[in-house]
């Protein structure tokens, strides 16, 4: 079985914790059929895309620990905590429960739901803003 735990861990560091988007960067990691369930949302690739380029916008720094990580075959579970700094200076702590599916060495799927832990109301759309 091929360990994806790794390769979770790989794709919020090279995604989410750099500064700056690069789609090829997505587009090795994310299938383009990708759906997100999150919080209540649907995102597709596109809107996915427009998240993280939301959330790049939005911040200054962005720091990930994982809590807990498991594998079931090609299905992740990820109970994660996202720290932030806004370009702004708000700091803030998002706890996040995700399941994720690898099909190719590359994520279609993702459930997730998020949940704020500390910071200001105005960025607790972060999880799903696009």
């Amino acid at each position: 079985m091929k360990d994806h735990k790794k390769l979770i861990k790989e794709i919020f560091q090279n995604i989410f914790e750099i500064p700056g988007y690069d789609e090829a960067i997505v587009k090795r990691y994310f299938s383009t059929d990708y759906v997100q369930q999150v919080d209540g949302k649907t995102l597709h690739f596109s809107e996915f895309t427009k998240h993280i380029k939301a959330v790049k916008e939005a911040i200054a720094s962005i720091s990930i620990i994982f809590d807990t990580i498991a594998q079931d075959n090609d299905i992740i579970f990820t109970n994660h905590r996202v720290m932030a700094i806004t370009k702004e200076g708000r700091s803030g702590e998002v706890q996040v429960i995700a399941e994720f599916h690898i099909q190719d060495g590359q994520i279609n799927y993702c459930n997730e739901l998020t949940r704020q832990i500390s910071g200001d109301p105005r960025d607790g759309d972060l999880g799903s803003r696009h």
